[in-house]
């Protein structure tokens, strides 16, 4: 890689999408999700982190530094990738043992987005997100709300496990990465700008409503777990069917 291409990719990982960025996220997230104070951060924390970070530096925000790089129009990370380190993180702060309910909200809501690539023919996470036609934005609205909703009852960040700054961390980095399916790729000034403005308005919504939700998704309520399961399966339904030729 050339150093040019080098600073983006310091860029990317220390101010934006990740470092900075995912900091003021997290800040906001904690605040707003009033999420408990545990111990320090250990070494699981630190390596949850570090994977919270780096997906996010993979996030196809608008005015990210790999639209920048090579080839033309910009890197092409995976949002499978991205996905994996995300619960990669979630996993090493999740509080245990793990659910059946647990177990299978990750399992479905990973095979939406497996299947979102089909749609696009391509695993790229700005192909996925700018895929045309209603299908595929159907799926990507309802693995996006399979995701959010799994999330709380998933990670469980409101139990006083493990650091709160990983758990804040983590919960941002998902939303970040998550959220991104949901925006078009190639936005310019001064459309740009105010998605990155909506997004941060989407976090905090989220946070609020996860302090709202603590005693249902700490539960982890049947409507809850049911709706869920229900959204990742319709996206994969609706994925196949868009994807048909």
């Amino acid at each position: 890689m050339d150093p040019l291409g080098l600073l983006l990719e310091i860029v990317a990982l220390t101010v934006y999408p990740g470092g900075l960025f995912l900091g003021a996220l997290a800040w906001i997230t904690w605040r707003g999700a009033g999420l408990p104070r545990g111990g320090p951060l250990d070494l699981r924390g630190l390596a949850a982190v570090s994977a919270a970070v780096v997906a996010t530096a993979m996030a196809p925000l608008p005015g990210t530094p790999a639209a920048s790089l090579p080839p033309p129009g910009g890197a092409t990370p995976t949002l499978i990738a991205a996905i994996l380190l995300v619960v990669l993180a979630g996993s090493l702060v999740a509080p245990g043992p793990w659910s059946r309910r647990r177990v299978v909200l990750v399992g479905f809501a990973g095979i939406s987005v497996v299947l979102l690539g089909l749609v696009a023919a391509s695993f790229s996470s700005t192909d996925i997100s700018g895929a045309p036609g209603a299908g595929s934005a159907a799926a990507r609205i309802l693995a996006v709300a399979g995701l959010l909703l799994a999330l709380p009852v998933v990670v469980k960040p409101q139990t006083a496990s493990g650091s709160v700054a990983a758990r804040a961390l983590v919960v941002a980095a998902s939303l970040e990465v998550v959220l991104a399916i949901l925006i078009p790729p190639a936005q310019a000034w001064p459309v740009a700008p105010l998605w990155v403005v909506g997004l941060v308005a989407t976090v905090a919504l989220y946070a609020v409503l996860l302090r709202l939700g603590r005693a249902v998704t700490q539960r982890e309520h049947a409507s809850v777990v049911v709706i869920a399961w229900m959204c990742s399966v319709a996206a994969s339904v609706t994925a196949v069917i868009a994807a048909r030729p």
